[in-house]
């Protein structure tokens, strides 16, 4: 990708709404692990690496990325295998996840001064205790945690698997439930037809609302042969086909009684019974 494909691209983020900048600022980045748990050595031959970052995110003060180990910060939200975002030179205050050195071991906890002026490192996991901050240590707040980048961005496939599949069966139950829905609506229009032509009234109101196909005379009567196989007045395929003619073959909210193949009362009648079935369907479909 070229820097003027970089540019558009970034204009289309921002008309998007994104606010998306453009990596191109390298910050250090640690070799040695973050110890969120017990404190671990770090010194200046572990910095072998750099991430680029958007420069209006870098500031004046000195930044570096360092791995992740261990879960005392798990709750947090860090975890091992994430790069923790460190700024140094900065005050670091209560509340701040810190990256401290405490007698030369490095870790990784949130600064805490209690009611009695006592200073702590404290993790966020209940499994580990806090560590207290006596004149006798050598302690060193050397950055402020102001950001992480996760591991991974992939999604386990296995969960994608399974969101995949509950979608499919939610979208089967509907279809079922649907199907069930428009063959009571099929039984009850049935005693509004008196002539066998008259099913193309049904069937009409029915591709409208796109629960069939265009054209698919067969299956449509087979449908209503198998849902009231008594009725005196069964559809053809053939006979259907033939009322599919003029204003006929248009949606019926376009249905013309001077552009219709029938006329009068016989007009009025199928035009009744499809307004019946639209109303019976009453936007399932939507």
């Amino acid at each position: 990708m070229n820097e003027q494909e970089i540019k558009e691209m970034l204009q289309l983020l921002h008309q998007a709404g994104m606010r998306a900048e453009l990596c191109d600022t390298p910050v250090r980045l640690a070799g040695a692990t973050a110890h969120c748990g017990d404190p671990a050595e770090i010194g200046d031959d572990d910095m072998s690496e750099y991430i680029l970052l958007p420069k209006a995110l870098v500031g004046m003060y000195p930044e570096m990325f360092v791995p992740v180990e261990g879960d005392s910060m798990r709750d947090a939200g860090y975890e091992p295998g994430d790069r923790l975002r460190v700024r140094f030179g900065v005050t670091a205050h209560d509340g701040d996840n810190v990256l401290a050195m405490v007698d030369g071991r490095c870790t990784v906890k949130s600064l805490l001064t209690d009611e009695d002026d006592l200073r702590w490192l404290v993790p966020q996991n209940e499994n580990y205790d806090a560590i207290e901050l006596t004149e006798g240590m050598d302690v060193r707040i050397m950055g402020v945690v102001v950001g992480v980048e996760k591991a991974s961005t992939r999604a386990s496939t296995r969960s994608l698997l399974r969101a995949v599949r509950r979608t499919k069966n939610n979208k089967k139950a509907a279809k079922k439930l649907t199907e069930e829905m428009i063959d009571t609506d099929i039984m009850r229009i049935s005693n509004a037809v008196v002539h066998a032509r008259q099913w193309y009234a049904v069937f009409r109101a029915m591709v409208d609302k796109e629960l069939i196909e265009e054209g698919s005379y067969v299956g449509f009567c087979e449908r209503v042969r198998r849902l009231v196989p008594g009725h005196q007045h069964l559809p053809d395929s053939k006979e259907l086909s033939r009322m599919a003619v003029q204003s006929f073959a248009k949606p019926v909210a376009l249905w013309t009684e001077d552009n219709a193949p029938v006329r009068g009362n016989r007009y009025r009648d199928y035009l009744n019974i499809a307004l019946q079935m639209g109303a019976l369907l009453g936007g399932r479909n939507d």
